[in-house]
């Protein structure tokens, strides 16, 4: 009975190690996968490492924005064993007080129970070396970046800046903010037994990835030179602020984008927020007499109108509705203009009136196609549509907007309509990227969009004709010329709109915007004071500010001067033979009706209102209109004498 119990436990117990055996050979031999991703989790840790934010260049290549390695000190209270030490040789080095430390480490006194506290972030490399000398137990470094201009202020508003969490907060760095940040990587790196991070190949893993890099249009010599004009007009007209823009006229790439006073990209905290946006997209002004450039480009596409197409300007002093129509200076009183004199002289009368026999919805039509009251998509941040509003207008409103008012549109979108006119009638997208590259990838390139075309060909080279007319001698844009070269363009003045409503007192936003060769547009650009307090007429204070940056301009593109003649105004031999009969229209005014015809009244009866205007063109009838549709009677009747005013009333239905 005994031989049988110690047999039974023998063989229990030699089954129970034979158990063991086998599962300990299973264990050293066969592959467990739970054991296998326990050792993972006490042995690998997962390291996500921040990318390396893209550097932006300029056109050429010169670096306008460069990210830098910088150190942040921390201090682990649970491991400082002598606190006040540490805070006395800290201090020491730092310059700081030793009850700042102290605070870090024991605050109000007492143990905390935090791991984890910063002392000081954005230290160079120096400055992190000097103090991991001093050996300080609980004190360590964690290298981190910082977005650098190396330029300072140049480009600030269009540039932007980027946050302490490496987050773009305005202009290009908030607009490509993830593609300038990139992906972060996540790598897995060994541990020792206490949880450190084991070398890799001799070396702690530390490489970065890196987010894409940004080529702009943007030419930085250029740029100096116009943010130097504009701190310039700012502190000689003793204005508010200004603002310029540079547009290639053939492609609308910006070239150049300023805005002054300006700010210090390296430290945005020390200026004013109001510094800080770029108000060449962000804000919309009423354009003034910039816009009577597009009224007549419109009402030269509908046919309604030639350069020498006369109108009465009712000597200084029209009346629309309930109110007077005056043109800028009390000093004007014009009689009968043509309208590339309408434009030279920049007469609100004649702009009014070409409205009038274009009518609202085709005043309308045209702002809106010359890009007014929509974005012109440019790839910046907090781009404004501006403010047009739509039909149906009260009379002195469709006369306001003809020459400016009633209406606001932004920097950006005054220029992009200009450049329409000088590359021929395409309006195209604005832009300021012209690449991309991701390190180890092709270079994606960046082209010009065209969005429409609003002028033809021919009528756009009418146009650049009478804008360089409106440049000449005695016209209100003369201070804009630039010797050697043939100017084209147009000034603008309007009473500043306050932001609570209503003009300002003796408040003025005074602008110039035009294009140089005007026979061969290279550049379009757009300066703006706002405010200025000695002189306020766009004549007298935006367009010698555009001067200075064309002449630059002109001058840094290498283009030999030209002798201002009928051959170099125009580009091309399709344009010429335009060109050479709007010349001849307006030296020659060839008369639509023959004198006997001109001392009697027309028969108007039945035309449009178009048809009307052909019918009179080139003779000294004034027609007045009342109504719409087609001429149902006059006065005086047809065949009557025309009266001493030459005035005729023409009723349509």
């Amino acid at each position: 009975m005994l031989n049988s119990r110690i047999v039974l436990i023998l063989i229990a117990v030699t089954t129970l190690w034979s158990v063991l055996i086998l599962r300990a050979a299973q264990l050293q031999i066969l592959p467990d996968s739970r054991l296998a991703e326990l050792q993972k989790r006490t042995y690998r840790t997962l390291v996500e490492l921040q990318p390396r934010r893209g550097t932006i260049y300029d056109r050429s290549g010169k670096e306008l924005a460069v990210t830098i390695p910088t150190y942040s000190m921390f201090v682990d209270p649970k491991i400082v064993k002598a606190p006040r030490q540490l805070a006395r040789s800290l201090a020491k080095k730092m310059g700081w007080s030793p009850l700042f430390i102290m605070d870090k480490i024991r605050p109000r006194g007492k143990a905390t129970d935090r791991r984890f506290v910063w002392l000081k972030r954005g230290m160079n490399k120096g400055e992190a070396d000097s103090i991991k000398k001093l050996k300080l137990e609980g004190i360590g470094f964690i290298e981190e970046s910082r977005r650098v201009y190396p330029n300072e202020n140049l480009l600030s508003q269009v540039m932007g800046f980027v946050g302490g969490e490496n987050k773009g907060l305005e202009g290009l760095e908030l607009k490509y903010d993830s593609v300038l940040k990139g992906d972060s990587v996540k790598v897995r790196v060994e541990r020792d037994a206490r949880g450190r991070p084991l070398l890799v190949e001799g070396r702690l893993f530390s490489e970065q990835p890196s987010g894409a890099d940004l080529q702009l249009t943007i030419d930085s010599e250029l740029q100096f030179v116009l943010e130097k004009h504009l701190e310039e007009a700012v502190n000689t007209h003793l204005a508010d602020s200004a603002i310029g823009i540079v547009l290639d006229a053939q492609t609308s790439e910006v070239l150049a984008m300023g805005y002054a006073p300006t700010f210090d990209g390296n430290r945005p905290r020390d200026f004013d927020m109001d510094f800080l946006r770029n108000r060449s997209v962000t804000d919309a002004f009423e354009p003034g007499s910039t816009m009577k450039t597009l009224i007549i480009a419109g009402g030269l596409r509908m046919g309604l109108i030639k350069p020498n197409t006369k109108f009465y300007c009712e000597e200084g002093k029209y009346k629309v509705g309930p109110y007077f129509i005056r043109e800028a200076d009390a000093k004007h009183a014009f009689g009968n203009l043509t309208v590339t004199e309408i434009l030279s002289h920049s007469s609100n009368i004649g702009t009014t009136k070409i409205a009038q026999a274009m009518g609202e919805e085709n005043v309308y039509r045209t702002i809106q196609d010359f890009g007014l009251g929509e974005r012109t998509g440019v790839d910046l941040p907090g781009e404004a549509r501006g403010i047009l509003k739509a039909p149906p207008w009260r009379a002195h409103l469709l006369a306001n907007i003809s020459f400016g008012h009633g209406v606001a549109a932004t920097p950006l979108q005054i220029a992009s309509a200009y450049a329409a006119i000088a590359n021929g009638g395409l309006l195209k997208r604005p832009f300021i990227v012209k690449a991309s590259q991701v390190e180890g990838e092709d270079k994606v390139e960046h082209e010009a969009q065209v969005i429409r075309r609003v002028l033809s060909q021919d009528q756009a080279a009418i146009m650049r004709m009478m804008l360089q007319q409106a440049t000449s001698e005695k016209s209100t844009g003369a201070p804009a010329r630039v010797a050697g070269f043939p100017v084209g363009g147009k000034t603008g003045t309007a009473q500043k709109v306050l932001a609570g409503g209503g003009y300002g007192k003796d408040q003025y936003f005074s602008s110039f915007v035009g294009f140089i060769p005007a026979h061969d547009p290279k550049y379009v650009i757009y300066v703006a004071i706002d405010n200025p307090r000695n002189k306020y007429y766009g004549t007298e204070t935006a367009a010698p500010l555009f001067a200075r940056v064309a002449g630059y301009a002109i001058r840094k593109s290498g283009l030999s001067p030209v002798i201002i003649s009928e051959k170099n105004m125009v580009q091309d031999k399709t344009e010429k033979v335009v060109q050479e009969e709007a010349i001849t229209q307006i030296r020659n005014m060839a008369s639509a009706m023959t004198m006997h015809e001109q001392n009697k009244v027309p028969n108007l009866k039945g035309l449009s209102l178009r048809e009307v205007y052909d019918r009179v063109r080139g003779t000294d009838i004034r027609i007045r209109v009342s109504g719409r549709g087609m001429v149902k009677s006059s006065y005086p009747n047809a065949g009557d004498e025309l009266p001493r005013s030459k005035n005729v009333q023409v009723w349509l239905e």
